[in-house]
């Protein structure tokens, strides 16, 4: 844990049955492993992760920008907003070097049939070792933050990623700090930051596609679902994946 888990925030740590896990949602066949990890075979991956609420009631009146920027949530108070993500994976056969794993959160669904709820942050850990973040605005709509090189290609090894989101203030108006953080030995200590870059309302976007008066504006609200996803890999192992709610 890189930052301090909020007090009685929301939290979900990847358990030995994730299989019985109402609040996880792999999206495809998952398998254990004989080391207690897990393995995903499919070129699309997407495993979601529901917060408690959204899994009694999925529920979101407006995607109306400014409303969800003034109350900071999507679904329920208790999205996923301040949150620090973190999963280890292991790429064993993969069809692209230059595709990536993304860790992202503050949005939904990700559906043509609901644009405008498949908003995010997407911290990006591609294939051959280098890193970004991606701005949705909503889906489909990206921005692109250059690309840093970070470790070496990824191919047969274990790695940890981290994505961090969280709000902060930036000449009294509210921004989004997103780090990225990669611990390269897989020793679930040696975490270094290999991204840092705040979003203060001056970084891409065309939010007016959903009612927002800034096309620019930040992701300031949480949304109810968490995603780890990859693709163009189709033989991945998985560990020790988790979401926090952090203090911002």
């Amino acid at each position: 844990m890189l930052y301090p888990s909020k007090e009685g925030g929301e939290s979900w740590f990847m358990g030995a049955e994730p299989t019985k896990d109402a609040r996880f949602d792999p999206q495809s066949k998952i398998t254990l492993n004989t080391d207690g990890s897990w393995k995903m075979k499919s070129n699309q991956a997407r495993m979601s992760v529901f917060t408690s609420a959204s899994l009694k009631a999925f529920q979101i009146p407006t995607y109306d920008r400014q409303v969800l920027a003034e109350q900071g949530y999507m679904e329920s108070p208790s999205d996923w907003k301040n949150v620090e993500m973190t999963g280890y994976v292991k790429l064993n056969a993969f069809s692209d070097a230059t595709d990536n794993f993304d860790w992202y959160a503050r949005g939904g669904r990700h559906s043509d049939s609901v644009p405008c709820e498949g908003s995010s942050y997407k911290g990006a850990l591609h294939y051959d070792g280098r890193v970004r973040w991606q701005k949705e605005t909503w889906h489909v709509s990206y921005e692109q933050a250059p690309y840093r090189d970070a470790v070496s290609p990824l191919k047969g090894r274990w790695v940890g990623l981290k994505a961090i989101l969280r709000n902060v203030e930036v000449e009294g108006a509210q921004a989004v700090r997103l780090e990225l953080w990669v611990d390269d030995t897989a020793d679930k200590v040696s975490w270094k930051k290999v991204y840092d870059m705040v979003d203060a309302g001056d970084w891409g976007g065309d939010a007016s596609e959903c009612d927002g008066l800034e096309d620019a504006m930040p992701i300031t609200w949480g949304g109810p679902i968490a995603v780890f996803r990859w693709d163009n890999a189709k033989d991945v192992d998985f560990k020790w994946m988790s979401v926090r709610e952090i203090q911002p």
